[in-house]
């Protein structure tokens, strides 16, 4: 059987943390990751651009901005790859919310970033993603079919 297998995107400026979050995904046992690493939020959001990518681990703090602001450029271009924010520092509960609230699907510190739980949380991740624009194109063709059917049934004048 076929192990599944995941293009990620890893924007982090330290190439050390880079190089270690790509080392732990390539120890992930039960699935594939392809990794490319880029060192900035505008590098990240090229590649987006120029490629698919079917998940996107964000490190918070970036020289050119932060990943509140990715999360935004990325929404605004239409990019429908999910976010995994990832911080080195310890931040009160209110980054977490606020990345959350953002659009990023998970958020936790590298630290914490053990193979493991790194390939469930990018997985379970590109599955919700998966899920939610399934639901979002059910209901826009139920719309459809709800508006059609009233066309059909408004009164026909002879």
């Amino acid at each position: 059987m076929t192990m599944p297998s995941y293009q990620v995107l890893v924007v982090d400026d330290s190439k050390k943390d880079a190089l270690l979050l790509e080392r732990t995904l390539r120890q992930a046992e039960d699935v594939v990751f392809s990794v490319t690493c880029v060192e900035s939020a505008q590098a990240g959001l090229d590649a987006l651009d120029a490629q698919r990518y079917d998940l996107v681990l964000l490190d918070y703090y970036l020289p050119d901005m932060d990943g509140l602001a990715f999360l935004e450029q990325k929404r605004q271009r239409g990019v429908a790859a999910p976010v995994i924010m990832l911080t080195a520092f310890g931040q009160g509960p209110g980054l977490p919310v606020a990345a959350l609230q953002a659009g990023a699907m998970d958020y936790f510190s590298k630290y914490e970033a053990t193979s493991r739980l790194l390939s469930k949380a990018i997985v379970q991740a590109i599955e919700r993603n998966r899920l939610e624009a399934q639901a979002e194109r059910n209901a826009n063709r139920l719309r459809e079919l709800e508006a059609t059917l009233e066309r059909l049934q408004e009164p026909r004048n002879p």
